[in-house]
């Protein structure tokens, strides 16, 4: 049993805003060695199953070609167990080997934050023929001894093997999920049973995303529009390098910000009867439309709760941010920063200012339910989504909150969308904070929405600019770092993008990025960069 790193997180120097202090793992494979998990309430699976009917199209091609083939008689590890893990940008792989001792688990850990153990279990009498694989999540931050999130059983008869030639696909678990208690963190994971030795390709990517595995819908249930290339084309020029197309008909000009954060700095200067907008007041009046990101609370009721960095705004601010912005999303990881009595204030103080929100709501179908505008006789649906922890803040069936990325209800939110609007765009907090470029998980789940019928895809979270990409020729813009936020030392966190976007009945006309500069009280001013 070996455990083979995938890969270390790309850095980039963090804020003075950012934790930096995490539990090591020192010490951690030794408790874990004394854990007692054979009784931890399960997410089992259990008997022989067919490849999951949910997977897509490569994966259901791996499927087909692995017909349930246990190993030969005699043959010793003829086959092995691989996992891989993701918790944000940092990913682990994990290779089991076949043992008839029940106690000797491989573990691989990812972030300090969380363990994956897994045993390949044969009996004595066939020590190569694995029976069942058992894989435990076990959480590293939790205080004291590391705890047990999640346990699942395989029985391994029948379950088909990955071909050697066959790309990555967990085909035996599938794509699982578990969320450490304090603060919501995720981690993704998958396994499958390989040829021993095998290393598929994308093995280490751990993108944590099934794609679509049937036909995007257009407008009124009409076949996919043909009017762009059906081509994956990532952008190696400058990332404010435009892109454009011959338009048809009305179009609207929207402007996208990225995260607004209106407490702290920006909040004194509109105590102050300042405007923190002011410095692109005259850019943001050019727009048709112009959508935020709102990274605070607006309310003055509530408690913090007990996460990394919380951010609450006085409603003062509210009139200002109404000035500049016409929609706001409220699907991050800062919504919920003071429960649920201050967003729901929030949620009533920008209905009754005229302020559309989406991205959140009273409960969980308001919450993604698409917010339709008409500009120019276009009409337009916004769709937003987080997938930074605390999960938390997710809306529930009867209580309010924020819309989580969830990939099936992403899917059929666009779907839905493509029938109400003639422009469909979902607006993303995702990615790794500090980091220029997307990851795996990011461009698979961009991929997703743009063949559901996504005309574009925009992003925020990571406080820096990331890089941007065309999915069958629409764009995908992953990050565009900060807007109105103070608290940050480095350039990178101090420089944010206005995205320009022409939209018409077909989709995204062109669209270009307009570098910003932020000052030390977290006011934007365009940089010319």
């Amino acid at each position: 049993m070996s455990l083979h790193p995938a890969g270390t997180p790309r850095g980039g120097a963090g804020p003075r805003r950012r934790a930096r202090g995490r539990l090591r793992a020192a010490g951690v494979l030794a408790l874990l060695a004394t854990a007692l998990l054979a009784g931890t309430p399960a997410r089992a699976q259990a008997g022989p199953s067919p490849p999951p009917s949910g997977l897509p199209a490569p994966t259901q091609a791996a499927a087909a070609a692995a017909a349930p083939n246990p190993p030969p008689a005699g043959a010793a590890a003829a086959v092995e167990l691989l996992c891989n893990l993701r918790t944000g940008e940092e990913t682990r792989t994990l290779r089991v080997s076949p043992s008839p001792d029940a106690l000797a688990a491989a573990t691989a850990t990812v972030a300090d934050r969380f363990a994956l153990r897994a045993t390949l279990q044969s009996p004595a009498d066939a020590p190569g023929q694995p029976a069942v694989a058992v894989v435990s999540v076990i959480d590293l931050e939790s205080a004291g001894p590391p705890q047990p999130l999640a346990q699942g059983r395989w029985l391994l008869q029948g379950q088909a093997v990955l071909p050697a030639d066959a790309p990555w696909a967990p085909l035996l678990t599938g794509w699982q999920r578990s969320y450490s208690p304090h603060l919501g963190r995720e981690l993704a994971w998958g396994c499958a049973i390989v040829r021993a030795g095998a290393t598929p390709a994308g093995w280490a990517d751990a993108d944590a995303t099934l794609p679509l595995i049937v036909p995007p819908a257009a407008p009124g249930g009409a076949t996919p529009r043909a009017d762009a290339p059906r081509a994956d084309t990532p952008r190696a020029a400058a990332p404010d390098a435009p892109a454009t197309r011959p338009a048809a008909g009305s179009t609207v000009r929207l402007a996208w910000m990225g995260d607004v954060m209106l407490a702290d700095g920006p909040g004194r200067i509109v105590a102050r009867g300042g405007d923190p907008f002011a410095g692109v007041a005259g850019l943001l009046r050019q727009a048709d439309l112009r959508i935020a990101n709102l990274e605070c609370v607006i309310a003055t009721s509530g408690r913090a709760v007990d996460k990394p960095w919380t951010f609450r705004a006085h409603p003062r601010t509210l009139a200002v941010l109404k000035r500049h912005v016409d929609a706001v999303s409220l699907a991050n990881n800062h919504s919920g920063d003071y429960g649920l009595q201050a967003f729901a204030e929030m949620l009533g103080r920008l209905e009754r200012a005229g302020l559309p929100a989406f991205g959140g709501g009273g409960d969980l179908r308001a919450a993604h339910r698409p917010l339709i505008l008409q500009r120019n006789g276009l009409r337009i649906a916004l769709l937003a989504y987080n997938e930074m922890f605390p999960r938390a803040f997710e809306a529930g069936e009867q209580t309010p909150g924020i819309a989580w990325a969830e990939d099936e209800k992403i899917a059929a939110a666009i779907r839905a969308a493509r029938a109400q609007a003639d422009v469909v765009i979902p607006f993303l907090h995702w990615g790794q904070e500090h980091s220029p470029t997307a990851h795996a998980r990011q461009r698979a789940l961009a991929r997703l929405m743009i063949r559901a019928g996504a005309d574009a895809v925009v992003g925020t979270h990571p406080h820096v600019r990331q890089d941007t990409e065309l999915i069958d020729g629409r764009p995908v813009i992953y990050s565009l770092g900060n807007f109105v936020f103070d608290g940050f030392s480095d350039a990178d966190n101090n420089t944010g993008s206005i995205l320009w976007m022409t939209v018409d009945r077909q989709g995204v006309v062109d669209w270009g990025l307009q570098a910003v500069t932020i000052d030390k009280q977290g006011r934007p001013t365009p940089s010319g960069r």
